[in-house]
Order: C-alpha cells, then sequence, then structure tokens
C-alpha cells in the first residue's frame, strides 16, 4: 500500500462583490452565497446584494509527476482534503462542486484585509489580474454566473461531495477523474475550482457560507491531494492466531526527515505470554506475523485526528515471510510534531478486528 500526499501550491478566494480583489495570501479559503434576501439573526438586505465567492486551489505539477512515477501501472485513487475552519447557515444537507479549471492562473500576493486592495493576481474578472469589470479574461467556455461576469471557466469535468446533517463537514472527495486528466496529458493542470451548484448561487434569496484553511493559516491543516495505490505483498509464515500479542516498531529512528524519500516500517509482533521450552535465546524474540488482513493508519500525537486512516484498500500492511512492512512517504507529513502508529488487523479464525495502539511514537524533523 502507499499514501502520497501532496500540499497545494497555490490557492485563492475570488469575490463578485468585488471583481478586482486578489486574496492569494489569505489565510482563509471561501466558498459562499450570500444574495438578496438571505437574512442573518433575522435581519433581511434591504437591497440588492450578490455575493458569491469560490476558491481555486492547484497543486504542483513537479509533485504530480513524482507521484504519477511512483504509482506507475497501478490503479489509484486520488481525494481532495479541505479542512474546515468555520461555517454560517448550513443546510441539513448540501453539495460542493469542484471543476477542473480550464485555463491558468496566478495566486497573487492580496489579502482580503488590504487596502487598497491588491490587484496582482487572480480575482473574479481575470485569472492573472485586474482588467476591467466590463472586460473579463477569463473564458467564457464552461463558466457560470449570476449577474456579473467572471468567476473563472472550467471544463466539463466535475465531481460533487454531497454532505448529511451529522456527516463531517470536511471536504473529502475523490478527484481521480480530473487527476487522471492530469496524468495523463489529455488536459493540462489547473487545478480545482470549489463552488456552490448553480442553482444555489443563482438563488435570489440564497445564504450559506463555508471557510476552509488554506494554505498560508500556517497550520496542519492545508488543501491536500492524498493520492493511494495498493503496493502491498504478503509472504505467508507464521502468524498469530489470537488476540495475545504485541507489536513493536522494529525499526523506530523516533525522528525521521521530512521530505520526498520512502521510509519501510517493519513491525515486529510476537505473543504477549510465549509458550516455554528449552532455548538459548530469548522466547520473546520470536516474532510472528500479522494476517493478511491487517492495516495500519497514523493519528496525530497531540490533536488525535487521523492523518492517515485505515483503508482496506490502499493502507494494507505487507510481509516478507519473516516481518511486517509497509511503505511511508514523510513528504506527507508535517515538519516538527509527533505522530503515532495505528495498526489494526483482523484474525481468520475468529474474523475479530483488533485495534492495537501500542505507543508507537516517531517525531518529523526539518
Amino acid at each position: 500500500m502507499a499514501v502520497y500526499k501532496i500540499f497545494a501550491s497555490s490557492d485563492a478566494t475570488i469575490y463578485s462583490s468585488d471583481v478586482s480583489k486578489n486574496t492569494g495570501l489569505d489565510e482563509i479559503l471561501e466558498v459562499v452565497v450570500k444574495n438578496n434576501n438571505a437574512s442573518t439573526n433575522g435581519l433581511y438586505l434591504t437591497s440588492y446584494v450578490e455575493d458569491i465567492r469560490r476558491s481555486l486551489v492547484q497543486f504542483s505539477n513537479t509533485d504530480l509527476a513524482t507521484v504519477k512515477s511512483l504509482s506507475t501501472g497501478s490503479s489509484f485513487q486520488a481525494n481532495l482534503r479541505l479542512f474546515l475552519s468555520s461555517a454560517e447557515n448550513l443546510s441539513t444537507t448540501y453539495s460542493l462542486e469542484f471543476r477542473q479549471v480550464s485555463q491558468s492562473w496566478d495566486m497573487g500576493t492580496g489579502k482580503f484585509i488590504d487596502y487598497p486592495e491588491t490587484r496582482n493576481g487572480v480575482c473574479w474578472n481575470s485569472p492573472n489580474a485586474y482588467v476591467t469589470q466590463s472586460n473579463t479574461s477569463w473564458s467564457a467556455v464552461s463558466s457560470s454566473y449570476y449577474t456579473i461576469a467572471g468567476g473563472g471557466s472550467w471544463t466539463g469535468l466535475y465531481v460533487t461531495q454531497s454532505f448529511g446533517y451529522a456527516d463531517n463537514k470536511d471536504v473529502n472527495v475523490n478527484v481521480s477523474p480530473i487527476v487522471s486528466s492530469w496524468f495523463s496529458g489529455s488536459f493540462p493542470n489547473y487545478g480545482l475550482l470549489v463552488k456552490f451548484p448553480t442553482p444555489i448561487e443563482n438563488n435570489s434569496g440564497s445564504y450559506i457560507q463555508t471557510k476552509f484553511f488554506s494554505l498560508d493559516t500556517h497550520t496542519i491543516y492545508p488543501p491536500t491531494l492524498e493520492i493511494k495505490w495498493d503496493d502491498s505483498t504478503y509472504v505467508t509464515g507464521s502468524s498469530v492466531t489470537n488476540s495475545d500479542f504485541v507489536v513493536n516498531f522494529a525499526n523506530n529512528q523516533n525522528e525521521f526527515k521530512y521530505g520526498t524519500q520512502k521510509y519501510r516500517v517493519r513491525l515486529a509482533t510476537r505473543s504477549t505470554f510465549p509458550t516455554r521450552q528449552f532455548t538459548t535465546s530469548s522466547i520473546y524474540l520470536n516474532t510472528l506475523l500479522l494476517p493478511s488482513s491487517s492495516y495500519w493508519a497514523i493519528q496525530d500525537y497531540k490533536t488525535e485526528e487521523m492523518v492517515i486512516d485505515f483503508d482496506t484498500n490502499y493502507t494494507k500492511i505487507s510481509s516478507d515471510g519473516t516481518y511486517n512492512y509497509f511503505n511511508l512517504y514523510m513528504n506527507g507529513l508535517e515538519p516538527e510534531r509527533f505522530y503515532k502508529l495505528l495498526v489494526q488487523t483482523v484474525l481468520p479464525s475468529t474474523n475479530e478486528t483488533i485495534n492495537i495502539d501500542s505507543n508507537l511514537i516517531f517525531k518529523i524533523v526539518r
């Protein structure tokens, strides 16, 4: 198994209420619809206001080329991850659209609070810099707006994520069709545009607001492209047969360098109470294998949030007949933080699922 995380290289929010504003360095990405008759705290807007906000996110072509070379010959799944900062007036159910951007754009160096506003990068009116309100330089092909021209342009390829009342409101959407088009070269990588569906944006009474952490927020929550594929192999050997076993990090260096290198994590498993026998070596050195239905996950040690969650397709634990192992790419973990390795296994004899937390801690350093 392999999980390769790419952090965004560019992002920005564009505003229909201020067609020239650039916010390339802002800490927040906004996806908002706030139109006439929408209300907050029961107070209705007294005059017509259209305020549609969409966000753009792009990932480095160099990073994409790296992961493409690593996953060659394997089927993969690519998920866009955006982490919610705040939200207002959410419906019990709603959805977001993730569109394949159809032309290049420049992130710029503006912030929402800049006065005078910064106009050196992408905005509602233009992918690069402000032109004029009546002469947008966004391509009109497949773009969509309510009454104010602009707001990005995109191809016909897109995906959606729907949210229910009790769902986690962070974005975790499968964008594999779009990433596949980048990998194949059938369409250039200009990133993704995040918006509410057009019927919501065009509804004069709509008010819904979501805000996500951007790449400039300096937290552990930047926009992320998570690409997963199965590179596992399993050589059979002497395996555990019941739940009385412990798992250790056989080659834990305690600290690992942040970067693109791959590290093979080896796991040493033994019985909690080994059977007594006459031997010249410690019986606690006799290793066993976890069953083939075993998986790994990474948790942030401080926040206890799952950085890489268990996945029966893409976080399988391999075996070489003596030890279990899996490959971990260090670039997807934030530097100067501690992480915990978690293990999950399914015993074939009883079909019992066992979650193992042996306090296997390590740190990523610069």
